[in-house]
């Protein structure tokens, strides 16, 4: 059990985080910088710098956890043992449409400076993320992969359809924050399911 000292170090850690998130969903992360991550969190700058080295390092550590954060929900949902694939396929949908509800400043980090950070700073920012993803990606193909095999789904390349699939999710993350919708991404589930269940060719429900 952590100690007393561990858990008041892991609460001023998080909460710093929580304050970046809301300036670099704001201002990009360029445009945010340690004093405004300070003043945010109402400490000094030098108690910023006792927790993340650099802005880089604070930057990764939400990257990380977003990312990872999504592995885990396929991982989770998808491999559900003696349930329908469409009933695990609506749980994926679910739990990862309630992800960007509930992380939506966090979301919109990634939606704007992913593919930038990607590309343009491998090492730091885009090797965690891309990892994370790409173990996403194998657990839908996974997925996919072995409806096929069952009758369930029609035959197509199973890796080029998990991007797809997971474009169909993300799609209703962007227009909600495209639009400024105010309507909770949840009431889309079964929609965005049926959505991915065509994409797929779904030959049968119940399997």
């Amino acid at each position: 059990m952590p100690s007393r000292k561990e858990r008041e170090r892991e609460f001023h850690r998080r909460f710093i985080l929580e304050r970046a998130v809301s300036l670099f969903a704001q201002h990009g992360f360029e445009a945010t910088t340690m004093d405004m991550i300070a003043e945010a969190a109402e400490v000094s700058k030098g108690t910023v710098y006792n927790y993340f080295s650099n802005k880089q390092e604070l930057f990764r550590t939400l990257i990380e956890w977003g990312s990872g954060r999504a592995r885990e929900i396929g991982q989770e949902t998808l491999s559900t043992p003696d349930t329908s694939r469409v009933e695990r396929l609506g749980m994926f949908v679910q739990l990862f449409l309630e992800f960007f509800e509930t992380g939506r400043d966090i979301h919109k980090i990634l939606m704007q400076e992913g593919d930038r950070t990607a590309v343009s700073m491998k090492d730091t920012f885009g090797g965690p993320l891309r990892q994370n993803f790409m173990q996403l990606i194998d657990f839908i193909s996974e997925f996919i992969a072995e409806g096929q095999e069952e009758g369930v789904f029609r035959t197509m390349d199973p890796h080029k359809s998990a991007f797809l699939v997971l474009d169909i999710i993300t799609a209703e993350f962007r227009y909600s924050v495209m639009t400024e919708s105010t309507h909770p991404l949840t009431e889309n589930t079964e929609e965005t399911t049926s959505r991915i269940l065509e994409l797929l060719g779904a030959q049968e429900v119940t399997r």
